[in-house]
């Protein structure tokens, strides 16, 4: 009953497209923002956001990923990516603060001269969530960067869909009974 509900209500998810500001940060470096809802509780989007394992789905342009560095809250992962204009490799270090529903990432080495951005995750609701993702990269070539910056404006609502995908995977995973476990039933050791 709870898993129709779930899946009920996962049917009329948010799926509006993202409202995308361009910015830049506070070194002058030009970006963009989107923000979006997902039909997921805060702390369900801020733990997919800051999976690593789970990144790919989200950002499918990343060939491969590995963890150099993980010091709980802040990881280190370099990233090999199919940039269409280009195939870079960066280490970002990214830093969770999951207080205040936020991951933050800057790059610290790579081929890239500077990345930065991060998600930001509020409470809509109980239920549903607002997405702020900003990112802000300089390729250190000129004019490079606008056609890059283009490029990720061009796939965001795409991005914003594999996010309300993730949360909805991870919300139904939540709702599943362990293998073998019938809904309902104690289990063992329980209630007898």
């Amino acid at each position: 009953m709870l898993l129709a509900a779930l899946l009920g209500a996962l049917a009329l998810s948010t799926s509006s497209a993202p409202t995308i500001v361009p910015l830049s940060d506070a070194d002058g470096t030009p970006g963009v923002s989107a923000t979006f809802e997902v039909d997921a509780p805060r702390d369900v989007v801020v733990d997919l956001l800051w999976d690593v394992s789970r990144f790919r789905r989200i950002f499918p342009d990343i060939k491969s990923l590995a963890v150099v560095r993980d010091a709980h809250p802040v990881v280190d992962v370099r990233f090999d990516v199919d940039a269409v204009i280009a195939s870079p490799t960066y280490t970002l270090r990214r830093t969770l603060d999951v207080a205040a529903g936020e991951i933050r990432w800057v790059s610290i080495a790579g081929d890239v001269k500077r990345i930065a951005g991060r998600w930001i995750v509020r409470a809509v609701d109980e239920r549903r969530s607002r997405v702020t993702y900003e990112s802000f990269v300089d390729v250190g070539v000129p004019g490079l960067s606008g056609v890059y910056r283009d490029l990720v404006k061009a796939k965001l609502d795409q991005m914003a869909g594999r996010v309300r995908k993730g949360a909805s995977d991870a919300l139904v995973a939540q709702a599943m009974p362990a293998p073998g476990v019938e809904p309902g039933l104690p289990l063992r050791g329980e209630g007898f």
